[in-house]
């Protein structure tokens, strides 16, 4: 594999510890590379830069990650995630080994890992919209009305549900360590192509959810006296109105990431970050 030569960092524009190991690495691998730096809040603004990149590296939290990672995707450009929050499931460095450990990655040494996206259509009066794309999930929630709403529920034209609460949850395998983990739902493969459906704060909250396969087609139809919030990935918003429908698709699409260890160390990983105990861990 070839060694990246033009690569672009996207660092959480709210850390300042952020900019200044951005700014580090950049010094320290300059030979034979050309950088660019980039704020989350920036990042819009540099579709220039990004056409001419082979890998963007992400310095924050999951939220950093997910604006890099919707940028990259889009242009096959894959992402090596630096971690400065507290939890960084899709990160694959923590940033006080990142002068160390960055350039074993820019030298071509890693494995490209995909996580699978999930496409949102909302069906209006007025037609339907583009695409928008999730790597962690895509949320329709009731907004600061304190009033539940009702989520009609349809797989492949099947009624699965009609969800009466807060909303309804649909996740990608990355997003289930996440928003629905915290709903009390199941934590997924993370390479699958599969994704969840999971109730917000319902009479059924205690169900686990429904774990869709990836040729799957999820649509939910909002009933309420208030508009309502549609949320994905955290930072993108738009309000929907009654009777308006959410068409949620898996299509192939993905980001790459950068991983050194092999697939199964997520469990490892995710037993860490969780706090579970493991005992003395043996297999025999």
């Amino acid at each position: 594999m070839p060694k990246y030569q033009n690569i672009g960092i996207v660092h959480n524009g709210g850390l300042a510890a952020a900019g200044e190991l951005a700014r580090a690495i950049a010094d320290q691998h300059s030979v034979g590379r050309t950088w660019w730096l980039s704020t989350q809040s920036e990042l819009p603004g540099q579709s220039s830069k990004l056409a001419e990149s082979d890998l963007i590296i992400t310095i924050g939290g999951d939220g950093t990650i997910l604006r890099g990672a919707h940028s990259a995707a889009s242009r096959d450009i894959p992402v090596l995630g630096i971690n400065m929050g507290r939890v960084g499931f899709m990160s694959e460095v923590e940033n006080e080994d990142a002068l160390d450990q960055v350039e074993w990655y820019l030298d071509g040494n890693a494995r490209l890992e995909k996580r699978f996206m999930i496409k949102a259509i909302i069906s209006t009066s007025k037609g339907v919209t583009d695409p928008i794309m999730a790597l962690n999930d895509v949320t329709v929630a009731r907004g600061a009305t304190l009033r539940v709403i009702e989520v009609t529920t349809v797989v492949d034209g099947v009624h699965l549900a009609t969800y009466r609460g807060d909303g309804v949850v649909v996740s990608t395998a990355t997003g289930s360590t996440g928003y629905s983990l915290a709903l009390g739902g199941p934590v997924m493969d993370p390479t699958s192509r599969d994704f969840l459906v999971k109730p917000i704060a319902s009479h059924m909250s205690q169900f686990g959810g429904a774990i869709l396969q990836s040729s799957s087609k999820v649509q939910l139809v909002v009933d309420a006296y208030e508009d309502v919030a549609l949320n994905v990935d955290g930072f993108l918003d738009r309000t929907l109105s009654s009777g308006e429908k959410v068409t949620i698709t898996q299509d192939g699409d993905y980001v790459s990431f950068l991983r050194r260890k092999p697939p199964a160390d997520f469990w490892g990983y995710l037993s860490t970050r969780l706090e579970i105990r493991k005992g003395s861990g043996d297999t025999r």
